[in-house]
């Protein structure tokens, strides 16, 4: 038996090494496939990542547009604001001086009233001693 072992001992270790290979492979084709499948899934994952951040790049740079003109459209409310405010408080000002001069006129009216009545009081007084002269000389004459 051992001479039997002997002459076939290299033939069953290059057939065990052959099994072994053959087993080997077997395995690493499995575990090759397995990773190939796994490859592809990242593969994929990577491409939707770079599709979303691509997405969210247009996405920011509308957002930075849209930033962009709101402020530029609040800068111009900004400015129309204030000029209506300078307008609002101009027109306060001249309507302030509008009213004073109309104060100031009517009191020069009033003023102007109570003296012509002072003057035609004056005036009735005048008449009625001019009248009362007249009848005086009337009488004094014959």
């Amino acid at each position: 038996m051992r001479a039997f072992l002997q002459e076939w001992s290299p033939l069953i270790a290059a057939l065990l090494v052959v099994i072994s290979i053959v087993y080997t492979s077997s395995t690493i084709q499995t575990h090759t496939g397995g990773v190939n499948d796994r490859l592809a899934t990242l593969e994929k994952h990577i491409e939707s990542i770079r599709n979303a951040l691509e997405g969210n790049q247009g996405i920011a740079v509308r957002v930075a547009t849209l930033d962009f003109r709101v402020n530029e459209k609040l800068q111009n409310l900004i400015v129309q604001r204030d000029s209506s405010m300078e307008r609002d408080e101009q027109n306060g000002f001249n309507i302030q001086d509008a009213f004073q001069t109309l104060k100031n006129t009517v009191d020069t009216i009033f003023n102007m009233t109570q003296r012509i009545e002072s003057i035609e009081e004056m005036l009735l007084d005048v008449q009625a001693g001019v009248e009362s002269i007249k009848k005086q000389q009337h009488k004094e004459t014959p």
